[in-house]
């Protein structure tokens, strides 16, 4: 099989790590990309010796593109989306998938119809502190499940905000603290403890002069019967690394960022796979303080999925659970009701 070709729209700060990582795996070739922005696009294709397409048309016509990385605005990612779904390529597209269940929905539809892969990115889901923490919570090592806890404290300046004019919009960002930074905490939450039940939540925009909540908190109850918070913000000061705390009637677990802080089982020693150490680098106050290992597996997952005709790990469905979810908290905090999912 020739290498699959890869086409990135969007040439903005993340698309980086996604050149990045595509250079870095087997089978791949990284064939060109496009931007609204004349003079991003060639930067960008010079960077990389890359073909900087005119348009998105152009870059879904080629030949040579048979994956595509959605790396815009979060407004744009499901309408991209659906237009790689029609042109028959399959699709990478950056959190969040889309910002409103009927855009979810629309790019469900159309790799459906199109018979087409999709992988929402999710890459925290690939390190090796979250797939220790999932297999302990799967086996039941912590029992009877209380409690799924998730504290998402950062800092992003007003200069942040300020930059590309995009950002803390409800047009382009579809929501601020959860639906851009808080997105990765509210998957790994659910992805860990199962599917949420009903949720009840308060959001303000207490700091930054933004349309979107800079700050948010809620109370989950997961279908199991355990509880939960769901804390996020971007308006503390210096910023703390992300902190997820799952625990049951038989132990606890605690991850922050990609370290192991705690592991507590009853009657049982710290395994000898598992690495206690203090959280390194982290993004709470630079959003681009992470490497682009996550991005790796993630893109080599899906590489693999579309070769041997399988589900990706994170695929349209997952994407959209955690919108489902962020969703939900804006329509509590707006109506001030207990809100159930599922329904």
């Amino acid at each position: 099989m020739n290498n699959l070709g890869f086409g990135i729209i969007g040439c903005g700060l993340i698309s980086n790590w996604h050149a990045d990582a595509i250079l870095q795996i087997e089978g791949t070739q990284l064939s060109g990309a496009t931007d609204v922005n004349e003079k991003a696009r060639v930067a960008f294709a010079s960077k990389y010796n890359i073909r900087a397409f005119n348009s998105v048309e152009e870059l879904l016509a080629s030949d040579d593109i048979d994956v595509v990385c959605i790396c815009t605005p979060s407004g744009l990612h499901a309408s991209f989306a659906v237009k790689a779904a029609n042109a028959g390529k399959h699709i990478i597209v950056e959190k969040p998938m889309a910002i409103t269940l009927k855009e979810a929905d629309s790019v469900i539809e159309a790799c459906e119809k199109n018979n087409v892969k999709a992988a929402v990115v999710s890459q925290l889901r690939f390190t090796n502190a979250i797939s220790k923490l999932k297999d302990a919570v799967d086996e039941g090592l912590l029992g009877r499940l209380v409690s799924g806890d998730v504290y998402m404290k950062f800092y992003r300046s007003h200069e942040y905000y300020d930059r590309g004019g995009w950002r803390g919009t409800w047009k382009m960002d579809g929501g601020g603290a959860l639906m851009n930074q808080g997105i990765h905490s509210v998957d790994l939450i659910q992805y860990i403890m199962g599917p949420v039940k009903t949720i009840f939540a308060h959001t303000r925009t207490l700091v930054r002069k933004i349309e979107v909540e800079d700050t948010a908190a809620a109370v989950l109850e997961y279908e199991n019967g355990a509880l939960g918070v769901i804390q996020a913000t971007t308006s503390i000061y210096p910023g703390l690394p992300r902190r997820i705390e799952i625990s049951g009637d038989k132990g606890t677990i605690i991850v922050e960022e990609n370290s192991i802080v705690n592991w507590t089982i009853e009657g049982r020693e710290v395994p000898e796979d598992i690495k206690i150490c203090k959280a390194e680098s982290t993004s709470a106050s630079d959003p681009a303080a992470f490497g682009i290992e996550g991005h790796v597996m993630q893109i080599n997952d899906m590489v693999d999925a579309i070769i041997n005709n399988r589900k990706p790990l994170v695929d349209q469905y997952d994407g959209k659970k955690p919108v489902e979810i962020i969703l939900a908290i804006y329509e509590s905090s707006r109506t001030g009701k207990i809100i159930q999912l599922g329904k």
